[in-house]
């Protein structure tokens, strides 16, 4: 009986697909049966690594004939989540330009919209995700310490342990996104630069679930978000941790970081080109300005566009050498700034949108003189959140703890019950630790 093979790209294979060819000989790769029925995530991360495309079997199939066919039409597409196109995928891309010299297809279609509100809406509250979030927070550290230690011996990331970081992050987010990015900014604030790593992970899964991408699309998202500065361990500690300013020679020895990185991670089992382009790409900038080879605009790959603006928000908030850290609310403002020259406008928008325009676990002052802890975002309203008053008018300690929940009170300032923000606050305003209110959210009702 004749066989019916599909085509489909390696980025769009599924759990229940038979692949029966792969693009290269089987030799060429580590797999030992010559045809299987895909059946473990690891397989699609190893098709991913060593293949393009691959020739899907109908009929020995476990899933349907109609779920393959829409695979294999998306395999020749990519859509760029921040402009109005979907753009040809990169390998397809580059396959075009060898066989009919083109140098790129744009097809005006349909704009991208972040995850519907009812699919992005929490599954929880933030109060019961608080300790989750601060279990898959730890967790992700313990098996990143081991990650680190090993790359600085010279061994490559273990692919299982940069799972068992992403893992339990992913799910935390996908059920709140608010109390991983609290409890992310509370720990990187209480105990310093480890914590950079973890949090650029957080910041990506947070866009990430906002744009509505697929829970695989999530994990390579929060392993670049891991990896970025990887590099960083073959720079020297002398320079690395320099107090003040660097010097030509020590700058030009501190952008070497981006080289290092991408030769771990192309060496790393099993780790995808989405999260390559994030490593190499995340210093360079949409105006050219940046390193190490000044791409501009579209050239920068979607996922390095993403690791750009993360890595440059969380440096923004981070204690470095030569800089204190600012507050949520004020990062945020300075990304703004940079929409349209340093950063993709559409990248920045979707951002701002995603963490809010007072993130979470950020301190904010009210019209009325109030002071707050934001402890969840509004998807709805992202200028409403909801609020823990903490401080009254006087800037002294309320008596209970109360949420305001912004988008329930007036926002006309001729009402007198109107509530709304009108600045931000550093964590360490008023004497107060945000920390201590994470865990149950402590007073409120």
């Amino acid at each position: 009986m004749l066989q019916k093979r599909i085509k489909v790209d390696t980025a769009n294979i599924s759990l229940g697909m038979f692949v029966a060819q792969l693009d290269r000989s089987w030799l060429e790769t580590p797999f030992i049966e010559r045809g299987f029925v895909v059946s473990k995530v690891d397989q699609i991360e190893l098709l991913r690594k060593f293949c393009r495309h691959v020739y899907v079997d109908v009929g020995r199939s476990a899933i349907a004939e109609k779920e393959i066919l829409s695979a294999h039409q998306r395999s020749a597409e990519v859509r760029d989540p921040f402009t109005d196109t979907f753009i040809l995928d990169r390998r397809a891309l580059r396959a075009n330009r060898a066989h009919r010299g083109m140098r790129g297809v744009v097809r005006f279609l349909q704009r991208l919209k972040p995850a519907r509100r009812d699919e992005g809406e929490s599954t929880v509250s933030t109060r019961d995700e608080a300790p989750a979030a601060a279990a898959a927070f730890g967790m992700a550290c313990e098996h990143m310490r081991e990650v680190l230690a090993g790359v600085k011996k010279g061994r490559q990331p273990n692919i299982e342990n940069l799972k068992g970081a992403v893992i339990p992050m992913v799910d935390s987010v996908m059920r709140n996104p608010n109390a991983l990015a609290w409890y992310g900014a509370l720990r990187k604030r209480e105990e310093g630069s480890f914590h950079y790593t973890m949090t650029t992970a957080i910041w990506a899964l947070v866009l990430g679930r906002h744009l509505g991408f697929e829970r695989h699309r999530l994990m390579d998202l929060a392993m670049g978000g891991l990896l970025l500065d990887i590099g960083n361990t073959k720079i020297p500690r002398l320079i690395g941790t320099k107090d003040g300013p660097l010097t030509a020679e020590e700058q030009e020895v501190m952008q070497m970081h981006v080289a290092y990185g991408i030769d771990i991670v192309k060496k790393t089992f099993a780790l995808g080109e989405d999260v390559l382009d994030m490593v190499r790409c995340h210093h360079e900038r949409h105006d050219g300005s940046g390193y190490p080879i000044g791409l501009a605009g579209k050239d920068i790959p979607i996922y390095g566009r993403i690791a750009g603006v993360i890595d440059c928000y969380d440096a923004i908030i981070s204690k470095r050498p030569y800089s204190d850290p600012k507050g949520a609310y004020d990062a945020v403002r300075e990304i703004n700034s940079l929409a349209g020259t340093k950063f993709q406008s559409g990248v920045v928008e979707q951002f701002v949108q995603a963490i809010g325009m007072f993130p979470s676990g950020s301190l904010v002052e009210l019209n009325t003189g109030e002071v707050a802890i934001v402890i969840e975002q509004n998807r709805r309203h992202r200028l409403r959140p909801n609020l823990l008053v903490i401080l009254d008018k006087d800037k002294q300690p309320v008596r209970a703890n109360k949420i305001l929940r912004l988008s329930k009170v007036p926002g006309n300032g001729e009402h007198r019950k109107a509530r709304w923000v009108v600045g931000g606050y550093d964590a360490g305003n008023f004497d107060i630790d945000p920390s201590d209110y994470f865990f149950g959210l402590k007073g409120t009702a």
